[in-house]
């Protein structure tokens, strides 16, 4: 199933090559889940002023039936790193949340 895809790149030049790895890691979590309506994906250094050891923050937004997920990552020099980091992170996330809908596992009482 299709969805919409959204990259963005904030205080730094778009990279159609990160944009297209960022894209299609998107379409291979669609696949996980079939209830993902959408996904939302933010790209952005933290500190503005550095020159050597940057690192890069990448946000993912993933959009549900009934439920919206935030995941942020920002742990690497590389923005590949993070968002591969992301996506695992995003991905974790996504099967407990199959799990629960499945009843393997009890719905939180909150």
């Amino acid at each position: 199933m299709t969805y919409p895809i959204t990259v963005r790149f904030l205080h730094m030049a778009a990279s159609p090559t990160l944009e297209q790895a960022l894209h299609d890691k998107a379409v291979k979590l669609g696949q996980v889940h079939p209830a993902l309506t959408g996904c939302n994906i933010t790209v952005e250094p933290v500190g503005l002023h550095h020159h050597q050891g940057r690192e890069f923050n990448v946000r993912l937004d993933l959009h549900m039936k009934g439920k919206d997920l935030a995941i942020t990552k920002a742990a690497a020099e590389d923005p590949y790193v993070a968002a591969r980091e992301a996506f695992e992170a995003a991905r974790r996330a996504l099967d407990a949340d199959i799990d629960v809908r499945r009843g393997f596992v009890k719905q939180s009482a909150s």
